[in-house]
């Protein structure tokens, strides 16, 4: 059911996480192994999601800020249980799906697919709402598949 995506492997880039640290006044120091997670804040769901619409951040910001915003409603949802029925989370779901050739590999991980669809108790609690944007997205960034012979089919 799920196809490997590893291949499309991205992580934040220093000039991002330096990036936003100013622009958001976050935290930043060089022993943050997962400064993206790190810095998360449910509370600051609104401002991230501003700033990620406004036109004003590259690629690699968007992408960063992403991870952070999905980390910060992993946490909203702790706190509010309504958090994934909210309109704000459907934007986001949406924002993700618009801009899947940025964040292919962001879904990949956030649908946690090493874990059986019958159980994903010990899943993010965003999993389920992420999975059916790989569904719908995976075969789009599939490698080919090659025959016997070493041709792709």
């Amino acid at each position: 059911m799920w196809i490997n995506l590893e291949h499309c492997w991205r992580c934040p880039t220093r000039a991002a996480i330096d990036a936003l640290a100013l622009r958001f006044n976050l935290r930043n120091t060089r022993d943050m192994q997962d400064w993206e997670y790190e810095v998360a804040d449910a509370k600051r769901i609104d401002e991230f999601l501003a700033a990620y619409e406004s036109g004003e951040l590259n690629d690699d910001e968007r992408f960063t800020l992403m991870e952070t915003l999905l980390e910060s409603c992993c946490d909203a949802e702790m706190y509010d249980k309504a958090f994934l029925s909210s309109d704000v989370w459907k934007k986001i779901l949406a924002l993700l799906e618009q801009n899947i050739a940025l964040h292919i590999y962001t879904v990949w991980y956030w649908s946690d697919t090493e874990q059986a669809e019958e159980d994903i108790s010990d899943s993010f609690v965003i999993t389920p709402c992420i999975r059916t944007i790989l569904l719908r997205q995976q075969q789009r960034f599939s490698l080919p598949v090659k025959n016997p012979e070493g041709i792709d089919a």
